[in-house]
């Protein structure tokens, strides 16, 4: 039984507000967000990415330190971790595509969420990770393949947004709403009493 979320909170919303906050108007966003990050979660691909993306591709890494803020290069828009869910729906709802290129991982809620939000997931064939994308709703990169994560990204960006969107939303409220897997949980330890 997967992980649920509560999709109520993780819902598309208006990100204007958020674009103008962190200065991302007018620019395709890519979103990454992690609790802490590390080379496990992908940062330094994330950095290497950079250099290889066209400039009217904004990066924008949720969750950091602010040392590691400081030793962002430009075109990455560092922001500190945020308990403010608000916030976090804003961010993945204004994101053109979710990135998450982790080496070492189960089933992130993190992909949930950005598919909630109605933002396809790229990911690295890495752990639980690809299990939440499908074909309609994002792709799945070789784990290190940076190359593959830009031919990803501009396919995205190419097709649009808006053309994943519904079918992120639709995968999300199918398959991960937490309420219905709280039901398959007590399903479960009811048909094991």
């Amino acid at each position: 039984i997967n992980v649920g979320i509560d999709l109520e909170k993780f819902r598309q919303v208006d990100s204007r507000e958020i674009r103008d906050k962190y200065d991302i108007t007018g620019k395709h966003i890519i979103l990454g967000v992690a609790s802490v990050w590390s080379q496990r979660k992908g940062l330094t691909d994330f950095i290497q990415l950079r250099s290889m993306l066209d400039p009217d591709i904004e990066i924008v890494l949720a969750g950091l330190t602010p040392q590691q803020i400081r030793d962002l290069p430009a075109g990455i828009n560092g922001i500190s971790r945020t308990e403010n869910i608000d916030e976090l729906v804003a961010l993945y709802s204004a994101a053109d595509v979710f990135l998450n290129p982790t080496y070492m991982d189960n089933f992130p809620a993190t992909n949930l969420e950005a598919l909630a939000c109605g933002t396809p997931v790229i990911t690295y064939k890495t752990g639980g990770s690809p299990e939440a994308v499908s074909d309609d709703c994002g792709l799945v990169v070789k784990k290190g393949d940076i190359p593959g994560l830009v031919s990803a990204i501009n396919e995205i960006i190419h097709k649009g947004k808006e053309n994943f969107s519904s079918n992120c939303r639709s995968r999300a409220v199918t398959l991960y709403d937490r309420n219905l897997k709280t039901m398959e949980y007590l399903d479960l330890y009811n048909s094991l009493l």
